[in-house]
């Protein structure tokens, strides 16, 4: 339950993104279907940071929806260690906010209609949080870069392993994706379709 409401933070989070507003619907529901699982495991890391996996993965059921392989078992230490870093970091929130739109306006998504906004979006995220970090943390002049080594360690996980891990007991058989496309949808109506 606290996972769903984690994912559904993550779409209003999208929505609200006025940004994001400016893209075809067709990109909109690209870029979050490409970014959920970085949303997802971003919020997770910003919202419940001191949650830890292995009550997660203590639970007999969790283990019987994972794949017993090696891929999978790397993945599961490399949401630790994520977990660990944005602990030892302790990002604010302007800082996950920026990262959020850094995940989020990937121009690498194949099948978008228009790179170039989504490129300069991400280009702007990153000079945001490259400015903010620089003015806030003065004293901490690798912060930034260390934001910035987050970014593949989140692209790393496959979806399957986070849909697994956090979704299967909520969701059931429902692709994410089709929940992803239903609960944006449904927060657009709720906004008043604005």
């Amino acid at each position: 339950e606290t996972t769903a409401r984690l994912l559904f933070m993550a779409v209003r989070w999208v929505r609200c993104l006025a940004p994001f507003q400016t893209l075809s619907k067709h990109d909109q529901l690209l870029l979050l279907q490409e970014s959920w699982k970085e949303l997802f495991l971003l919020h997770l890391a910003q919202w419940s940071v001191p949650w830890d996996l292995s009550t997660v993965l203590g639970c007999s059921q969790a283990r019987e929806r994972l794949p017993n392989d090696v891929h999978t078992a790397t993945e599961i230490k490399t949401i630790q260690e994520i977990m660990c870093r944005f602990r030892q970091i302790s990002p604010d929130g302007s800082e996950c906010g920026c990262m959020k739109a850094i995940l989020l306006f990937t121009p690498e998504t194949a099948g978008l209609c228009d790179v170039q906004p989504v490129e300069m979006l991400q280009d702007q995220a990153q000079c945001i949080l490259g400015d903010y970090v620089r003015m806030r943390y003065p004293r901490q002049p690798t912060r930034f870069g260390r934001l910035l080594l987050l970014v593949p360690s989140l692209r790393a996980i496959r979806p399957i392993t986070v849909e697994l891990l956090f979704f299967k007991e909520t969701i059931g058989e429902i692709p994410i994706t089709q929940l992803l496309g239903d609960m944006y949808n449904m927060e657009k109506c709720a906004t008043g379709g604005q």
